[in-house]
């Protein structure tokens, strides 16, 4: 009876040890942290090398996110820069002048650039120089035209190009510029205004004379214009009234850039409501039109 028992236990003993056993594999590949480190260090290796990786690039992000941001104030002081000188020249009557010499100045230093170049890129191709791209060029130059045209003041240019953002301003410039006809094509209007109204006055001399054909030659434009300067002083007669005396001292004949130049000086007065002379030309007498639009004209060289 005794060694039956003592087999019985040997047996049960022996199953135990068999039991034990089967499970040892599965508790080392238990998956947890530490047995990785253990079983794989290699993987361990591997992670740290990627997020040394991924730390140096992102650093490198960083700055590059700071350096964007230099470039964008940098940019944007510029372009207050030539804005300002911009909006000075379109709402000068040397605008024509200036924008030609400058034109005639980037074709003369190389830089490839068309007859209709818009002034706006004239600016900005001459301070940029030849290596920016054409659509850059046109770009920034929409940025100048889009903040003259809702009247921004120099000082107020960075925080409105901040606010509203370089892409929505050039979308916005070519919006307009495929819906409003541009400054220029409005002051192409005006002057012709402007030389109907002195037809009309050819009309309504305020003084005339008579000349032979060959003074006349030498004192007219080839379109019969002429320009004259005088002075006037008052005389005194004694009385409540004051006389004066009207001269004139010189008669000279018109080129084409003194033509122009005149011209500007009193477009630039109505090009802002050519609408509304244009109406009047066309339906209202000559003299009452004529007589108010030169009034109009002569007050404004006394501003």
């Amino acid at each position: 009876m005794a060694l039956k028992k003592q087999t019985k236990t040997k047996v049960a003993i022996n199953q135990t040890t068999t039991k034990s056993k089967s499970l040892l594999p599965t508790l080392v590949t238990k998956p947890s942290q530490s047995q990785l480190v253990v079983v794989n260090p290699k993987k361990t290796t591997d992670e740290e090398t990627l997020q040394v990786w991924a730390d140096k690039l992102t650093h490198t992000k960083s700055k590059m996110k700071r350096l964007n941001e230099a470039y964008k104030n940098i940019l944007y002081d510029l372009l207050k820069e030539a804005y300002s000188v911009y909006s000075e020249v379109v709402r000068s009557n040397l605008a024509d002048g200036f924008f030609t010499a400058l034109w005639h100045e980037l074709y003369n230093s190389g830089i490839k650039i068309q007859k209709n170049t818009p002034n706006a890129s004239l600016v900005i191709r001459y301070i940029c120089g030849a290596d920016i791209s054409t659509k850059t060029i046109s770009e920034y130059a929409k940025v100048l035209e889009n903040a003259n045209y809702n009247s921004i003041k120099p000082e107020q240019f960075v925080e409105w190009l901040n606010k509203k953002t370089m892409k929505l301003v050039i979308a916005d410039q070519r919006a307009i510029a495929n819906n409003v006809e541009t400054r220029t094509e409005r002051m192409a209007r005006a002057r012709l205004v402007i030389m109907r109204l002195i037809e009309v006055r050819g009309t309504q001399r305020i003084h005339s004379w008579t000349a032979t054909a060959w003074e006349a030659e030498k004192l007219i434009s080839e379109n019969g214009l002429w320009v004259g300067i005088g002075n006037a002083h008052r005389i005194l007669d004694g009385g409540s009234n004051f006389n004066a005396s009207m001269n004139m001292t010189m008669m000279l004949p018109l080129n084409i850039e003194m033509e122009r130049h005149i011209l500007n000086i009193y477009a630039e007065t109505i090009v802002d409501a050519v609408e509304h002379w244009e109406k009047k030309m066309n339906e209202m007498e000559e003299s009452l039109w004529g007589e108010e639009l030169w009034e109009k004209l002569v007050n404004v060289g006394y501003e």
